[in-house]
């Protein structure tokens, strides 16, 4: 029997409907997935959830595989102060693990939303309330976030601080007149805002010292066996369905209904499951030497030779590698980590190495460069190019600023509290 017009949309929209949800899964981490299995098993009576034995109910202690830093420390001891219900405290050690050296976040709230199984609305609800921690300035998305964290709470948040938070980049180009003009504010008054900027702290985490840790357990785990290396899939973090014996009536529809969204979300998980590993395996396979010998002899690999290889789409890789943690015996690292993002030409591809192992030389040369004779950007250019890692100046400004290393100057003497703004 043909299909109405409506009946075709109808159709198209469900299909859609689960397909999106089917590839939502793929970008889910395993914390992540257990959060959206059990929204789903609440729904379904006919979806029994085994949680894996590393997912029992939170007091943070057990939930922390490498000792935190000690920005970590002191940021989660407050949070277990604020929040006692357990699943808000697993979505907060999602933002926690997203903090730099600086104490801001380093990615998205929508990637760390999506990362956790949470909603957008949830993830800024829960932002607003990690904001109040001390220091303050603490979880913020950039500069400006910060700084006017510290405004609000000294008083100062005026509209003119506002107004020249705002444009705060137009200093480091036209100082304080290109500001003034901009704001429509007067040059004293402009003076009075960067008199208090001066005064607050642009990097709040940085006082703790140390790097971050990640706080979850990793996603998959990558061990030397006697045929090599393998990679699999971190059960004890990893949650799975199973379903009850299939009745002989199932004269209900809607019990026919939930056991079809039972069984679709089972096979989902699996397939899942198998996407994840294959992805994992075949980057790791490319990057084995980085297994042998450490970051600085990972290779530049994109993600559409993965997915060519795999005979799945680019996005798919992209999806796939996002969020989840692999245990290295280097330490734990994104997926997405191996890959590289900067264009490469055709005969590079086999032994070039990658932009992260090049931060990785050239946060070695800054380490072992005279006190005294620090190495300006064009000197560290002609020393990475001397091994073979030829990069403009720029390039390598724009490396050591992600490091978080000062300038040749600054490395010569103490830095200015907001390096690169002429205040």
């Amino acid at each position: 029997m043909a299909l109405s017009s409506r009946q075709t949309h109808s159709l198209r929209q469900t299909l859609s409907a689960w397909q999106l949800q089917a590839i939502s899964l793929l970008q889910l981490t395993n914390e992540g997935l257990q959060a959206h299995l059990q929204r789903r098993a609440e729904s379904n009576p006919l979806i029994r959830l085994r949680m894996p034995m590393g997912a029992a109910p939170l007091g943070f202690e057990d939930d922390q595989p490498q000792a935190a830093s000690g920005l970590q420390e002191h940021v989660l001891a407050q949070i277990r102060l604020m929040i006692s219900d357990p699943a808000t405290l697993r979505f907060a050690m999602a933002f926690v693990e997203a903090l730099d050296a600086n104490g801001w976040l380093d990615r998205p709230l929508s990637d760390i939303a999506q990362a956790a199984g949470r909603s957008q609305p949830e993830a800024r609800a829960l932002l607003t309330r990690l904001q109040t921690v001390e220091p303050t300035g603490l979880f913020a998305r950039d500069l400006r976030e910060c700084l006017a964290l510290q405004a609000s709470e000294r008083g100062q948040l005026t509209p003119a601080m506002a107004a020249v938070l705002d444009r705060l980049p137009l200093l480091a180009s036209g100082g304080l007149r290109a500001v003034a003009d901009a704001t429509g504010l007067p040059p004293e008054e402009v003076q009075l805002c960067l008199g208090r900027i001066r005064r607050m702290d642009p990097k709040p985490g940085a006082q703790f010292g140390g790097d971050t840790q990640p706080l979850r357990e990793p996603d998959l785990l990558v061990t030397r066996g006697a045929e090599g290396w393998r990679i699999e899939l971190n059960r004890a973090t990893l949650p799975a369905i199973s379903l009850p014996p299939r009745s002989t009536t199932q004269a209900d529809a809607k019990l026919r209904a939930a056991r079809a969204e039972a069984e679709w979300l089972a096979n989902v998980l699996e397939r899942r499951n198998r996407t994840v590993l294959s992805v994992a395996t075949e980057v790791l396979r490319r990057q084995e030497a980085f297994l042998e010998e450490g970051p600085g002899a990972l290779i530049a690999l994109r993600q559409a030779e993965v997915a060519a290889v795999l005979g799945l789409h680019g996005s798919t890789i992209s999806r796939v590698s996002r969020h989840l943690l692999i245990a290295t015996p280097h330490g734990m690292r994104t997926l997405c980590s191996f890959f590289d993002a900067a264009p490469l030409a055709a005969r590079d591809l086999v032994a070039a190495p990658s932009s992260d192992a090049i931060r990785h030389r050239l946060r070695q040369i800054i380490a072992a460069e005279s006190p005294a004779a620090p190495l300006s950007d064009a000197a560290l250019a002609t020393a990475l190019a001397r091994e073979g890692k030829p990069l403009a100046r720029r390039t390598v400004t724009k490396f050591r600023q992600e490091l978080g290393i000062p300038t040749m100057l600054s490395r010569r003497g103490g830095a200015a509290p907001l390096a690169g703004l002429r205040l």
